[in-house]
């Protein structure tokens, strides 16, 4: 039977506990580990979906999330990022999945409960990574990177995943794994990466209309706690990009301070994806581990798209599941790029050798 009880108190207190202590709750974690030793399975071919947002991240996390072979992070999972299998236990006991879903916060028509798939995973990230949100430094977390407490928390943490919610393969959503498949591909050498990217006059737009509507609607302290211990940086009073370089990165925060939004944005859109086809794409070994999913691709065919993600992914699935799956597409609304000329040429200046070389 559905309910309402989407956001409770016991939610809301149990988030407060865990952020507010976070090294005892690493510590929680691993005990949880040890008692669940002998049920834990070691984690294979995982599936790690990035690219800024608003690029159809989530609409490709939904697509494979519904796939009974793979689980992911969840809403939820914000509450107990550290205790996966305790937290799923309590929250289930207390009706938490049967929540009845509601629009999300975005306003795009998604509809989301708390055991709707969401990018959680850098709550952990942020725990062993004091750099990943400073933008005087760059945040690309390299292949010769190691941090053995983090790499054990973080195997355990998906493995428990694994447990709770019976399931064979992870897959999990985080924009900020973009500048991190290095080394997640070291860590996990059957990893397999999908990359969303859209075109930069229609992406620019929709972050722009989200990070406005974060402005507007997401300011309280509690809204911004909220999204400083969860690793959303991406909008709002809290928006902070993601640095490849330093100087580059104060070139875009002086753009938008000087209120040349869309050119702040573009210049940001275009140093991550060049840096990414560059670093990534380019690159003899990770070039083969990754999957580019344009958003107008997916979204003008969407079947052979997702078919594609399927083989890529090592998955099957039959024509019917693809077909349930490749209408999710049509929720997603069309922005228009609400631009002078002027504005569309300087994105498009900007960004325009980048996106040719993704096929945009």
């Amino acid at each position: 039977m559905e309910t309402d009880f989407n956001q409770t108190r016991l939610m809301r207190f149990c988030g407060w506990l865990i952020h507010a202590q976070p090294n005892f709750w690493i510590d929680v974690g691993k005990l949880e580990t040890r008692l669940l030793k002998g049920r834990l399975k070691a984690v294979e071919a995982p599936i790690y979906i990035t690219g800024l947002a608003r690029a159809g991240t989530t609409l490709l996390l939904n697509i494979l999330a519904s796939h009974p072979r793979l689980t992911s992070f969840k809403y939820c999972d914000y509450y107990g990022a550290f205790t996966p299998f305790w937290a799923d236990r309590i929250f289930r006991a207390a009706g938490l999945g049967a929540a009845r879903k509601q629009e999300r916060a975005h306003a795009d028509g998604l509809l989301v409960n708390a055991y709707s798939p969401e990018a959680m995973e850098e709550v952990l990230w942020m725990q062993f990574f004091a750099y990943l949100h400073d933008p005087a430094v760059a945040n690309a977390v390299e292949r010769h990177t190691s941090h053995p407490e983090f790499e054990a928390v973080y195997a355990a943490t998906l493995a428990k995943l694994l447990l709770c919610r019976d399931a064979e393969r992870i897959v999990s959503k985080n924009n900020y794994n973009l500048t991190r498949i290095a080394y997640l591909a070291k860590l996990y050498e059957d990893a397999h990466f999908v990359i969303a990217v859209r075109h930069p006059l229609a992406h620019i737009a929709s972050m722009m209309r989200q990070h406005q509507r974060n402005l507007a609607h997401f300011s309280s302290p509690s809204h911004r706690q909220y999204l400083r211990n969860a690793g959303h940086f991406e909008f709002g009073h809290e928006r902070i990009p993601i640095t490849i370089d330093a100087e580059q990165t104060r070139h875009i925060q002086t753009l938008w301070s000087q209120g040349r939004e869309a050119e702040g944005w573009a210049e940001y859109w275009n140093a991550i994806y060049a840096w990414t086809y560059e670093e990534v794409l380019q690159h003899e070994v990770l070039k083969t581990r990754c999957w580019v999913v344009p958003f107008e691709h997916l979204c003008a065919a969407a079947e052979p798209n997702i078919a594609g993600l399927l083989a890529f992914c090592n998955l099957a699935a039959d024509a019917a599941w693809v077909k349930e799956q490749a209408e999710q597409v049509a929720y997603q609304p069309q922005y228009e790029a609400a631009f002078s000329a002027a504005e569309r040429d300087a994105i498009m200046q900007i960004c325009g050798a980048t996106a040719n070389k993704y096929g945009l």
